[in-house]
């Protein structure tokens, strides 16, 4: 089960590898244990020209977590939190 909340937040980038390894949501800062997954998604751009990359991770503690950068804005969402 999930909740979606597709808030902006602050991620700190591995500058070598390019993936999550720690964020800032709701005031608190959470770090950043393992990677299960990644993905894009790229919409056309005469629809709504998304340009996504969704990182699924899980934070130190167990929770599961989607944050995504939207590429055009140079922002990072939490998306969804995974229970």
């Amino acid at each position: 089960m999930s909740k979606r909340y597709d808030e902006e937040v602050e991620v700190r980038v591995e500058q070598d590898a390019g993936m999550p390894s720690a964020f800032m949501w709701r005031e608190r800062r959470y770090e950043v244990a393992d990677v299960i997954g990644r993905w894009k998604i790229e919409g056309r751009w005469w629809a709504d020209g998304r340009d996504r990359e969704y990182w699924r991770v899980e934070a130190r503690g167990g929770a599961v977590w989607d944050l995504y950068h939207d590429r055009q804005h140079d922002r990072w969402h939490m998306e969804r939190l995974w229970d």
